[in-house]
């Protein structure tokens, strides 16, 4: 039996999820919505599917939602579809709020629904390679950079970029946060456009976080530091590459270069697995909330500073 799913937003990520979703074997995609008739109409001519602009006017017997709509938009349409027993997957972030974010997890969980972020890092390959080897990390050094598209501008760098740092070092280090610092500033939008963040754990680990969609270069990478041991990974290419220096003082280098994998795909993948038989998805909401949590405070510190 085929699973239904809808999908809210058309925009640039919409249309990749699309993409994505009319390529899965036993997946019936029921209708796509968007408040731009342009977007919709493209859609339609695409691939001959169901349109609306109104999400309320989509199918009851659907059995998931995908949803890429603008972040303020994420609250109202994911509770509505949870309350009608809907499974769900959210971009990221969860919702502006945090608040918003802890009522849709306690929804999700009292009706037993998957509700999935789309914090996709954590399905590189290269990252679950180097997962394998970590044992007590010291210090993580994250860097995301890209020029500037003009997407994503309702939100800033923290929540556009960096979350998805942030969630992937809260995956390696479980241990409460302490103290965060944060610098940032606007450059040609109203919001953040950059910014760095130094998150210190209970347990000693420190990481450096950075991210900008105005840099001239373009650069994902996610390092962590143990001791006489690195791990460097290259999440573009998804290339790991671990050090370790031995007691006599040698090196010992390996790599490990993962074969081409599309995150999006395998997120999706998991979504409908999820749902399939009703396990809980490697990036629920509350991994969502946690995230959210940290760029939130992330943001307020480094508006206070910019």
């Amino acid at each position: 039996m085929s699973i239904k799913i809808a999908l809210v937003g058309a925009g640039h990520m919409g249309r990749i999820h699309l993409g994505k979703l009319i390529e899965l074997e036993d997946v019936e995609v029921l209708g796509v919505v968007d408040v731009d008739r342009n977007a919709l109409d493209n859609v339609y001519k695409n691939h001959r599917l169901p349109i609306y602009e109104d999400y309320k006017n989509i199918s009851d017997i659907i059995d998931g939602v995908v949803i890429s709509s603008p972040t303020e938009s994420h609250y109202e349409i994911a509770k509505y579809f949870l309350e009608r027993g809907v499974h769900v997957f959210i971009e990221k972030p969860i919702t502006t709020e945090i608040a918003q974010g802890k009522e849709l997890v306690e929804i999700s969980d009292k009706l037993n629904l998957v509700l999935q972020i789309g914090l996709l890092e954590r399905f590189n390959p290269a990252i679950k390679e180097a997962m394998k080897h970590i044992e007590r990390p010291l210090f993580i050094e994250a860097r995301r950079m890209s020029s500037f598209t003009g997407r994503s501008t309702d939100i800033d760098v923290v929540l556009d970029m960096m979350i998805h740092d942030i969630d992937l070092t809260l995956s390696v280090v479980k241990d409460d946060v302490y103290e965060i610092q944060a610098y940032g500033m606007p450059f040609v939008s109203d919001k953040l456009d950059m910014a760095s963040a130094w998150i210190k754990f209970s347990s000693g680990c420190t990481a450096c976080i950075t991210a900008s969609r105005v840099s001239v270069n373009r650069e994902r990478s996610f390092a962590i530091y143990e001791s006489k041991k690195r791990y460097f990974v290259d999440l573009l290419s998804g290339r790991l590459t671990g050090t370790v220096i031995g007691h006599g003082g040698g090196v010992d280098t390996f790599e490990y270069e993962a074969d081409k994998v599309d995150s999006v795909k395998e997120e999706l993948l998991e979504f409908i697995s999820s749902i399939s038989v009703g396990k809980k998805p490697r990036i629920s909401g509350k991994e969502g909330v946690n995230a959210l949590v940290i760029a939130e405070k992330i943001k307020k510190i480094a508006a206070n500073k910019s």
